[in-house]
């Protein structure tokens, strides 16, 4: 059965680029399998909509689809429509047979009709079989040319890296940083406001030797994310700024995996003076706590904050 893949990403078959991407965005984040573990249906549903988006962000693929669906659309509705006229055929004869005289024999008019519209339905969709085959083999033989080839690489290319781009975890580092580190008690945070420029990837880091990094958080462009629940102490941030997340990419022979493939730099702030200090107090029914509002923005970062992957991933 021919998956639909309009209703497996929620949009029209009308529905544009844009919008096809907006939505496979938003259903990625939800049943990505790092927010779902162990969850095997989310997982699935998870494989159904990376398939739906490769075919419908891909024009050609897309137009290819829609072509096969419609196929499969009409023939099934063919076949529906023939199985229930036996139906009517015998609601008719019941009707019949109830005004006549029992056991009178009411012969019945063969309706010619009926029979020609079924091999007509029957044999347009052979029709339109045919031209699906004639179709695929005319569009998949010029790719033995060299430039038809490269095309079809290069369309490929660019939906594999935006599948790639979408799929990453929102802290993609856990795994080499370790657990995240929270206190449920307390309101301290961090406002994070990311810039049009790039997305980056945050590290808070512990001011006290070993500078511990006990949260890394993704940011897509423009973004904006509040870090809740920091425990007491003194902080600063690692920032490492770039464009198209690769999850074939690596550092440090393969222990680290997963960046950007065009990187913008590894930078450190508030550190010094300006480190972010946090100290939650009670005083009888009132709560005081701190927070903080940091813009990040490769741009405007200072060239003495610059620092390398080896500083950033210690």
């Amino acid at each position: 059965m021919q998956k639909n893949y309009y209703i497996i990403l929620g949009v029209n078959n009308s529905a544009t680029f844009d919008e096809i991407k907006t939505a496979y965005r938003t259903l990625a984040k939800k049943y990505h399998p790092d927010k779902n573990q162990g969850n095997k249906s989310a997982e699935e549903y998870f494989k159904e909509i990376q398939q739906a988006y490769a075919v419908l962000s891909n024009a050609e693929k897309r137009k290819k689809y829609d072509l096969k669906f419609s196929y499969t659309h009409t023939y099934a509705n063919s076949r529906a429509s023939s199985a229930s006229r036996p139906n009517q055929y015998t609601q008719q004869q019941s009707k019949q047979g109830a005004g006549a005289k029992q056991n009178q024999y009411v012969p019945q008019k063969f309706d010619y009709t009926e029979s020609w519209q079924i091999l007509v339905s029957v044999g347009l969709a052979l029709l339109l079989l045919y031209f699906i085959i004639s179709y695929n083999t005319k569009t998949e033989v010029p790719q033995q040319a060299v430039a038809a080839e490269d095309t079809v690489h290069q369309s490929t290319k660019v939906a594999k890296e935006e599948v790639q781009e979408e799929i990453i975890s929102d802290s993609p580092y856990s795994i080499f940083f370790g657990e995240e580190v929270y206190d449920t008690e307390s309101k301290n945070n961090i406002v994070l406001h990311n810039s049009d420029e790039s997305e980056v990837i945050v590290c808070l880091v512990q001011g006290a030797s070993p500078n511990k990094t006990i949260r890394n958080q993704y940011l897509q462009w423009g973004a904006t994310f509040k870090l809740n629940n920091i425990p007491d102490g003194n902080y600063f941030l690692k920032i490492y700024f770039g464009t198209k997340w690769d999850t074939k990419k690596s550092f440090f022979n393969n222990k680290i995996k997963g960046g950007f493939s065009k990187e913008m730099g590894f930078v450190k702030l508030n550190s010094g003076k300006e480190i972010l200090k946090f100290k939650q107090e009670k005083v009888g029914n009132t709560v005081s706590f701190d927070t903080f509002d940091v813009t990040l923005n490769p741009s405007q970062v200072n060239q003495t904050q610059k620092i390398s992957a080896e500083e950033f991933f210690q």
